[in-house]
């Protein structure tokens, strides 16, 4: 059985320019990896909001599915953490920039060669 990547973003509501860069890098990884990596997306604004505060203007169909955040994505969305941020298999990656993607792919590929060893 092979090992799941997660890949997690935090992103303005709406997005900005960087979030949206973030997303499409995010985005090519998993294409690279479709049986490795998963990919959530976590808005500002609208995931862990209570319901009367969602910014529902911006909601998609998708923001209705609830999502599960690693504990880290957890602790940096109470903190109010800036964007976007990148946590890659339950580890901060990045945080206000847009992510490199071969250093993203290294870093994936990394867990992918020490989860084989296992």
């Amino acid at each position: 059985m092979s090992k799941i990547i997660h890949l997690e973003v935090l992103i303005a509501t709406p997005p900005t320019s960087k979030c949206e860069e973030t997303v499409k890098i995010l985005q090519e990884i998993v294409h690279h990896h479709p049986n490795e990596a998963r990919l959530v997306v976590f808005k500002r604004g609208i995931d862990f909001m209570p319901d009367e505060l969602r910014m529902k203007e911006y909601m998609t169909e998708e923001d209705y599915v609830p999502k599960e955040p690693s504990i880290q994505m957890r602790q940096l969305i109470t903190k109010g953490r800036a964007v976007p941020t990148v946590i890659v298999d339950g580890v901060l990656f990045s945080t206000f920039d847009v992510p490199n993607l071969d250093e993203v792919e290294a870093v994936v590929q990394k867990i992918l060669l020490s989860a084989g060893a296992r």
